[in-house]
């Protein structure tokens, strides 16, 4: 039976440090990770920081995002109650939250919002817009595939006044404290635009909200330029901290190659290292001119995942994916394609979340049993061709056991690991294919699940529920189960891991759970992913999470740069010693 708990936080002064999740360097010896000083004088406020775009996001309204891409945005233009620290703990926004209590029975909640709060228009922030923003996301026209995540928990949502709100659970669960973690959307705004288009996202006026939204956060869509560059300016008016940068500009880069050119001639001062980038291209003095690289933990798998319920039937039947995840040759992928900076995967979860045996892999390389697999399975190879093949289910033609991979364009590791895989796989009888889709396209068809296989990668939340929509049957849909996983099984665990409040029972679960995911493989997880970045040596206040620099509070908020020595009248530098001077 849970024990009954008070959780009342007053927020008279937080102050969130940054910091660094285990990185190659010490962060006491590197000015990288230094916190913005006390003293502004030495910061920057006029400063431009130019950061790298993979691809162009899908929204910048923060119920309808779903997307790293988008992600990269969500702190900036937008405040909400809660957020991630650096440790991807849940946190209340001392910038927003006056308070916030939990009842003893955990069956509800009080969250009172600061009285100062501000939409980007002057409109000013109220109960209401929460509320409203609560019914846009459980409103069955509305797509919101991450911010959906928990907030069917909540049966009431009521403005008691301006500032309070009272939360009405179900149930009393471990995860309930996450179900109120959801965007804010401005109800003034977007009020008279769901009565014509209650999706949010087809009309015109509804296109153009989400295209230039009236934010509450620190920043404002200046200029979008659609291919090339989104501008951000600083909204002097934030009644929040003032963060240091004036503008932000984010350059669409693609191409990993134009991007590492772009942050060697200072074009970009931040960027993602492929490994092929951070093992040997920025080995050289053009690169240590500019910039550092940085290597930290992360919560990142790469994975396939294969279409279970499409038409494809090669892909249909979980021995055949056990099959397939035995023959492909991890640890050559990992020396080869990624130089030995990535570890093959031993599961989905971190073994924090589950107790899992860190050395454990989640499969072997073995093109012989992969071989008998396959025969059992029915797959059998041609005389004819070498190719297997199998009848139908109605026996009336033979068919050929392949795939076609999805990969993403503008990836330098992508290619390779599909060549590593296709060479294994023709040796017993498998005939894989791949298609380079832009980004766009990629997940557009991971949406509407019309694909035989992808490859992509997935990090982890901060907590192991979150992964309930990827593996859940009710995510097939609405969610992000891209590949249509059905296992009751696993349903009725993630239900009873939400209900558990036990921390060792609750990783006994969640363990099963990954165990019981990893026998039917719906996905194939292949490598363990650090993060590897570039930064400016300008840059300042940069912290590592589990999630990389940027999917943290306060992420780019807390990045800064130093002010340069101004000239004095007499020709000298001010801030050095005048025998320091040229």
């Amino acid at each position: 039976m849970m024990n009954a708990k008070l959780f009342h936080i007053h927020v008279v002064c937080m102050v969130l440090i940054t910091g660094i999740c285990a990185a190659t360097v010490c962060a006491d010896e590197q000015p990288l990770f230094a916190p913005v000083p006390h003293d502004r004088s030495m910061v920057d406020d006029d400063a431009t920081l130019k950061c790298r775009l993979r691809s162009e996001p899908s929204s910048f309204n923060p119920i309808l995002m779903f997307t790293a891409i988008d992600a990269q945005f969500e702190y900036l233009l937008w405040d909400r109650p809660f957020v991630l620290d650096k440790d991807l703990r849940w946190s209340i926004n001392p910038d927003v939250v006056e308070s916030f209590e939990f009842a003893d029975d955990l069956l509800q909640a009080t969250l009172k919002l600061k009285s100062s709060l501000r939409w980007q228009d002057g409109t000013p922030m109220t109960s209401a817009d929460l509320v409203f923003s609560w019914q846009r996301i459980l409103d069955d026209n509305v797509i919101a595939r991450k911010a959906g995540h928990g907030t069917e928990q909540i049966t009431q949502c009521e403005a008691i006044n301006l500032q309070t709100i009272r939360f009405t659970f179900k149930e009393a669960l471990a995860t309930n404290k996450w179900s109120v973690d959801f965007p804010i959307i401005p109800k003034h705004i977007y009020e008279p635009l769901v009565r014509d288009d209650p999706t949010m996202q087809q009309s015109d006026a509804c296109v153009q909200a989400n295209r230039n939204p009236i934010g509450s956060g620190p920043y404002q869509i200046s200029e979008w330029l659609s291919g090339e560059r989104i501008v951000l300016s600083r909204w002097e008016g934030y009644p929040g901290p003032k963060p240091a940068f004036a503008r932000i500009i984010f350059r669409v880069m693609p191409d990993n190659n134009a991007a590492l050119l772009a942050f060697e001639t200072g074009e970009i001062d931040e960027m993602s290292l492929a490994p092929q980038q951070f093992a040997a291209d920025t080995d050289n003095q053009r690169f240590k001119d500019r910039g550092v690289k940085i290597r930290g933990e992360q919560w990142t798998n790469y994975y396939i995942g294969w279409n279970t319920r499409g038409p494809n039937a090669f892909l249909t039947e979980p021995a055949v994916r056990n099959a397939i995840g035995i023959a492909i040759n991890r640890p050559l992928i990992s020396e080869r394609v990624f130089f030995g900076l990535f570890k093959e995967s031993a599961g989905f979860y971190p073994a924090s979340f589950t107790g899992r045996d860190t050395r454990r892999t989640s499969n072997n390389f073995d093109l012989e049993q992969a071989a008998r697999m396959l025969d059992d399975a029915g797959w059998l190879v041609s005389g004819d061709d070498g190719w297997r093949y199998k009848k139908s289910s109605n026996g009336a033609e033979k068919v050929r056991a392949g795939f076609v991979l999805n990969l993403v364009a503008g990836s330098q590791t992508s290619p390779r690991v599909a060549d590593i895989m296709r060479s294994d796989l023709r040796k017993i009888g498998v005939d894989m294919t791949t298609q380079t889709l832009e980004w766009s396209v990629f997940n557009e068809r991971n949406l509407n699940h019309q694909f035989d296989a992808f490859l992509s990668a997935w990090t982890c939340g901060p907590d192991p529920d979150e992964a309930r929509n990827l593996f859940h049957s009710d995510a097939a849909q609405s969610g992000r189960n891209y590949v249509g996983y059905q296992n009751p099984k696993v349903d009725a665990l993630f239900d009873r891991g939400v209900h558990e409040t036990d921390a060792g029972e609750r990783a006994r679960i969640y363990r099963t759970i990954e165990q019981t995911i990893l026998s039917d493989e719906p996905y194939t997880f292949l490598v363990e992913a650090p993060t590897l970045w570039a930064f400016n040596h300008r840059l300042r206040g940069v912290s590592l999470s589990p999630r990389g620099p940027l999917h943290s509070y306060p992420g780019i908020r807390g990045w800064w740069t130093p002010k340069l020595p101004q000239p004095t009248d007499d020709g000298l530098r001010t801030g050095l010693p005048q025998s320091d001077a040229p």
